[in-house]
Order: structure tokens, then C-alpha cells, then sequence
């Protein structure tokens, strides 16, 4: 049976909800084999309009039904479905990086739907081609009388045969979803990419407004080759999916398993929601938003710290000047559209970060929230006291003694952390780490920082063995599959079994690098007072250790339970500034408990390579709930590997499950007692890395 490989497309405009997807068709009877179809969606034609027109409605409550139509889609994912938004609004393309289960498909096409425009799905493959997107070439025959000399020999007519194209969906559809664009051929992906930066294609113009791609995450199982920079700096909109689960977000998974247990519910319900000629005049209100002189000022301010930060980390920010510059901007105009302002402020900053999921390298990303803060916060504050100010160009943009602790503004939120970000300085050059403005501490703990530096240390350089590391001797065989890496005249011979015993392979080393440390805080009613601040002193020292050496940093205050600190869902990290913050707001309250926040350390640093992982324990007395001897969680630091350091603050003896810790997992044992309106800081049970010394309370 001969094949016709293509899409197969009507010829009249195709209605709202129509997908397709690229694959094989017989050409005999037309049935699907590989998975070219074009289905219209059976609510979307129920959602037609069957009558006169509404009455025309403000534009806010269209906005607002946009919204509301799109948050249904999906529980959670809240960045996600406000970055989809925005670039539905503002006419711009949106990426969509997550694993398989987190909603990426359900949210493009579900939102393409409620959008009310002509929709396209393709779902992209190896075998996709280039006539699956742009249309397939059809023959077209007609026939013309011809002139008089023609006609007695042609029989009066001429038959004309000419190559026609039957237009594809990227030529027909205002919206598409780019299903599985990472899967996509080059010889689809060029002529794809060409569109969505030109919106051209034959020398026409198109319909096309929106392209919402879906893509997996990069990862050494990703049976898929990631998208260039280059390439992706077409899509305005790029935003990476965690599943809810693994954001720890428990609400939002009762409520998905709530939803699923509905079966009312289903994710085929999603209906336009926009009447005739609303969308086109939230558009148009994207297009005329004016953008205030302030915005401005503070949004060149913002784009200087990004690259300032993304410089200081060795990193690269990909922000164009000419691509970026022009898709910011009009991100900005409509996120000031979904919150139904008059003009563009700066509180409209924070969509910005929806642009920045592969702009910025991964450790810049969580440092972004500080910047965009510092920027955004003294000027709601002073809207909240009632003494707003038009500050141009040439203003203050960092003013340092204004409070960061504002509600947040009239602005769509966001999904993350809600901590606060410390003020950040102007003189980025005079910032020692690098991230935040330090002022000098006023208590000195050298004594234990030389110590824990000279751990780290010790732990970067040891060699540690590696499979992908750099031959350095030789050592008997373990495995069989090492046998590929060893010397090949003793394989040969045991393979033969001529040889006794077991043949030499290579002993493969690196060195290690970077590494973690949690670091475990007691906040226990007993902390309060002076302790609660020495300790907080504590905290802000080893994070700047950590910070010079770019070493991810957990922090966790416990007293009764664990109170993990994370930042954007994640535990480990390299937001230093916001550690500063965190350190300087702990509230002690209740009793003490080792177990929970130990077995949280040691979970968080199961999976990290080489053997620079430390936890450090901050403490003021014995563990009244839980585990008292937390003997597992000593087993399995054993077993990882991890150094446990414990500093007990405090007067009396310290309590010996603290010395058996620390000695069974080779960590640094010291004790800091209150003497002379100090603290010194001393090594417990005559250890001799460190000898101790006065720390005297700032004047």
C-alpha cells in the first residue's frame, strides 16, 4: 500500500481546539497509522456561541475570567500558568521545561482553549519534516480556452498543472503547542525557529500570535538534545516545572488527589471564556501600556545587577541586548495589563523572572529574587506610609535603611519563598563574597571558622576515587565490568586463567570539589536572649566560609520538629544573602529534638558526590524529644561519609551524645561559654585542631 507521509489538512480555517500531530497516513483510506490526526475538540463546539452576542463587559472582568479560566486548569504551578498567561497577552512564546507528570501538556493546551483562538497540538518526532508544519505540496489542475491558433489542434482548451501548498498548521493557527520540541529534527526545527522570530513565511505575513513549546529536562537519561541559547532566546517565556511533590507543596497534592478522585472534573472541560473581540482588546491594551519613567530606570538597574551577578560567579547571563531588551518590555506592559493598572510600575519587575529559566545559570537564578526585591520594596513601602515619590533615571535605586519587609503590592503572585531579601547596596565591588553589601561582624570566631576552613579544605584536595577521573595507580580488581580498564596483557591471561589471582585495573581519582554543608541551628525556648544572637553570629560566619569556596548551604532551625529553610523548593543552594536574612530572624521557641533535623541533613546529602560534606550543629542542651542518642542517624552519617561538627553554647558540661557524634564521624567538637560580656569559643575534650579564643560583645 503506498504511503503519503505529511499532514493531510483541511482546506477552509480550522476551528478553535483542532489538534494535530505529525506522523504517517495511509493514502488509500486515510486512517491514521502513526499519529497524523486532525480531531476538533467536542467542547469547544459546545462553547460556540449558538446565539446573539453577549453584552460587551469592562476589560478587567475579561482579564479577570482569563485568569480565573486558566487557573482552573491546573493545581499549583502557579509560575508556570501567570508565565502562559503572560505570553498568550503579550503575543510572545512560552517554554516549558519539567519532568513527565508535572502538567505542561494539560496547561498549553488547556489555556489555548481558554484563550478562544484557532489551536493547533503538534506533537513533534524524529521522522517530523518540514511539510508537517508549514503544509504539504499538492498538484492542482485547471483548465482555459486557449487562443485561435490553438484550438483546432488542443480542441479549443488548455490544461494547466501547477504545484499548490496546502497550508500547514504553523501557517493557519494562531496559537500552537510544541509538544516534545526537544525531539524535534533539524530539518523541522530550522524552518520552526525561522517562523517565531520572523512571523513570516512565503512572503505573507501570519496569523500566528503564540507558540507554548513543552520540552523535558536535560539530563544524562534525557534520550534528547537540548535546545541552544540561541535557539531559545525566541521564546520570551521560560519557566521550569517542579512536580508538587517534590516542592514539598502537600496542600497542593491533597488537592490534585481530590480533584482526581472527581470524576465531574476532567481536563477536556477547559472552555473559552473571552467573548468575541476581547482578546483582541486585551492585546491591543498590551501594545498602548505606557511604561513610567521610574519602571525604566530601576528595570536598566535591574538588568546591570543581573549581569554584575552573573559575572561575579564566572556564569553568563544571556541577556541580549536587542531580543531581550524588546521581549522584556513587553512582558512588562502586560503583566501591568493582568493587574489592571493604568501604567507599568516597578512592582511589574517580578515577571521578569519568568524570562530568566535558561537565561541564567542555575545558582544566579536563585540569587534573582534578592535583586528584583531590593529594587520592588522601597517603593511599595513608601506608597504604605503615604509618602510616594517620582524618582527618575538618575535616583537611588538601592536605598539601604528602608524596610523589606512590605506586603508585596497589587501584583499577581508568584510562586516561591516569601522571606524577605536584606536591603543590597550600590558598590557591588566593595562586597567581599560578592552577593550582599557585609557589614563587620561584631563577634569574632576565627578561632572555629580556621578550623571548619581548614576541613573544607583538607576535603577539596584529597583525591577521591572517581570513575571519570584521571589514572593515577594501579589496585586489584573489584569488579568484572573493570576489566575494560585495566592492563590488557594480565586480562588476557585471566581470561585464559594463566594468571593468579585477579588482574590490575587503573585506580581512575579527581579531586574534590565544592561540596555541602547544612547547617543546624536549635531555637529551642532555652536559646533565647544573647544566645539566639550568638548563635544567629554563628550562622552568618559559616555561610561566608561556604560562600568563598561555592559550596551549597542548607539551613535548619529545629527545636521540637525540623524547620528546613528552603529556597525555591530546594534545601541545598547558593542564595547566600538570603541566609543572612533567615539567620537574623529566628524566634526560639519550644523544646529540643536532634533526631529530626539530623536524619533531614543527612537525607538532604545522600546523593552528593565526593566526600566535602559536612553538617555543623549548633545546640544549648540535651534533646528532650525524639531519639536522645540518634544512633541511626549516626550509623548512616557513617555510611555517607558526612563530618557531624557540634558547637554547644553554653555554661555547663556538654552533654556527651554531642562528644560521641562528633567522634564517631570525625567532626570538630567545640564549646563556646558566656565569660567577661563575651563568648569563648573553645575545643571541646582536648581536641587539638583548635585552641580557642575571646569573643568580646561589640561596642
Amino acid at each position: 500500500m503506498p504511503q503519503a507521509t505529511g499532514c493531510r489538512l483541511l482546506d477552509h480555517p480550522s476551528a478553535p481546539g483542532e489538534a494535530i500531530t505529525c506522523g504517517a497516513m495511509s493514502s488509500s483510506d486515510a486512517a491514521p497509522t502513526g499519529g497524523v490526526t486532525t480531531a476538533t475538540t467536542a467542547d469547544t463546539r459546545r462553547g460556540a456561541p449558538t446565539s446573539d452576542p453577549p453584552p460587551a463587559r469592562p476589560l478587567s472582568e475579561a482579564i479577570r475570567a482569563l485568569r480565573d479560566g486558566v487557573d482552573a486548569l491546573l493545581v499549583g504551578q502557579e509560575e508556570a500558568k501567570l508565565g502562559v498567561l503572560l505570553g498568550l497577552v503579550a503575543r510572545e512564546h512560552v517554554f516549558l521545561e519539567g519532568p513527565p507528570g508535572c502538567g505542561k501538556s494539560v496547561l498549553a493546551e488547556g489555556a489555548a482553549r481558554v484563550l478562544g483562538a484557532r489551536s493547533h497540538l503538534v506533537a513533534f518526532h524524529r521522522d517530523t519534516r518540514e511539510s508537517d508544519l508549514l503544509g504539504d505540496s499538492v498538484l492542482q489542475r485547471s483548465k482555459r480556452r486557449g487562443d485561435e491558433p490553438d484550438r483546432g489542434r488542443r480542441g479549443g482548451a488548455l490544461e494547466r498543472i501547477r504545484v499548490a501548498l496546502a497550508p500547514g498548521p504553523m501557517l493557519r493557527a494562531e496559537v500552537v503547542v510544541l509538544e516534545e520540541i526537544s525531539r524535534a529534527p533539524g530539518e523541522a526545527l530550522a524552518p520552526l525557529l525561522r517562523i517565531l522570530g520572523a512571523r513570516r513565511a512565503l512572503g505573507e505575513s501570519l496569523p500566528l500570535e503564540s507558540t507554548i513549546a513543552t520540552a523535558p529536562l536535560d539530563g544524562p537519561g534525557t534520550p534528547v538534545d537540548p535546545l541552544e541559547p540561541g535557539q531559545l532566546d525566541r521564546f520570551a517565556i521560560q519557566v521550569r516545572l517542579r512536580g508538587l511533590a517534590e516542592s514539598r507543596r502537600w496542600w497542593a497534592v491533597q488537592r490534585l488527589l481530590e480533584r482526581s478522585c472527581d470524576s465531574a472534573r476532567t481536563d477536556c472541560e477547559a472552555l473559552p471564556v473571552l467573548r468575541p473581540g476581547e482578546r483582541q482588546a486585551i492585546q491591543d491594551r498590551v501594545d498602548a501600556m505606557p511604561l513610567g519613567e521610574e519602571l525604566m530606570a530601576r528595570y536598566h538597574e535591574w538588568v546591570r545587577r543581573v549581569r554584575a551577578l552573573a559575572a561575579a560567579a564566572d556564569g553568563e547571563a544571556l541577556i541580549s541586548d536587542r531580543a531581550f531588551g524588546r521581549l522584556a518590555l513587553r512582558i512588562l506592559r502586560a503583566h501591568a495589563v493582568l493587574r489592571s493598572a493604568a501604567v507599568a510600575e516597578p512592582a511589574d519587575l517580578r515577571a521578569l523572572r519568568l524570562m530568566m529559566g535558561r537565561r541564567l545559570p542555575p545558582e544566579i537564578l536563585e540569587l534573582l529574587d534578592d535583586v528584583t526585591e531590593d529594587l520592588v520594596r522601597p517603593r511599595e513601602q513608601a506608597q504604605a506610609d503615604g509618602h510616594e515619590s517620582s524618582r527618575g533615571a538618575s535616583s537611588s535605586l538601592g536605598d539601604e535603611g528602608l524596610e523589606a519587609d512590605g506586603d508585596g503590592g497589587d501584583h499577581l503572585s508568584l510562586d516561591g519563598s516569601e522571606v524577605a531579601s536584606p536591603p543590597v547596596g550600590e558598590d557591588e565591588e566593595e562586597r567581599e563574597v560578592g552577593l550582599v553589601e557585609r557589614p563587620a561582624p561584631p563577634a569574632d570566631v576565627a578561632e572555629l571558622l580556621r578550623a571548619f576552613e581548614g576541613r573544607i579544605d583538607r576535603g577539596r584536595s584529597d583525591p577521591g576515587d572517581d570513575p571519570g577521573g584521571q589514572p593515577r595507580s594501579y589496585r586489584p580488581l573489584r569488579r568484572l565490568d573493570e576489566l575494560l580498564d585495566g592492563d590488557l596483557v594480565e586480562a588476557i591471561l585471566f581470561a585464559e586463567g594463566s594468571l593468579p589471582g585477579s588482574p590490575r585495573t587503573y585506580r581512575r581519582t579527581r579531586r574534590n570539589a565544592g561540596g555541602a554543608v547544612v547547617i543546624l541551628r536549635d531555637v529551642s525556648s532555652s536559646m533565647a536572649g544573647q544566645r539566639n544572637t550568638w548563635a544567629g553570629q554563628v550562622v552568618r560566619a559559616l555561610v561566608e566560609v561556604a560562600a568563598r569556596r561555592r559550596m551549597r548551604v542548607g539551613y535548619v532551625e529545629f527545636h521540637h520538629r525540623a524547620l528546613p529553610r528552603e529556597v525555591a523548593g530546594r534545601l541545598l543552594h547558593r542564595s547566600y544573602p538570603r541566609l543572612f536574612q533567615l539567620a537574623a530572624n529566628a524566634h526560639p521557641l519550644g523544646q529540643t529534638n536532634y533526631e529530626e533535623p539530623l536524619s533531614l541533613a543527612l537525607e538532604s546529602l545522600r546523593g552528593g558526590r565526593g566526600r566535602n560534606r559536612h553538617v555543623v550543629m549548633l545546640t544549648d542542651g540535651l534533646p528532650i524529644t525524639g531519639d536522645t542518642r540518634v544512633r541511626g542517624e549516626r550509623l548512616l552519617a557513617q555510611r555517607l561519609g558526612v563530618c557531624l561538627h557540634t558547637v554547644f553554647i553554653g555554661e555547663g558540661a556538654c552533654p556527651a551524645v554531642l562528644d560521641e557524634i562528633s567522634q564517631e564521624t570525625g567532626g570538630l567538637r567545640y564549646q563556646a561559654r558566656p565569660e567577661d560580656g563575651g563568648l569563648r569559643v573553645a575545643a571541646r575534650g582536648g581536641d587539638a585542631t583548635a585552641s580557642g579564643s575571646l569573643v568580646r560583645r561589640a561596642s
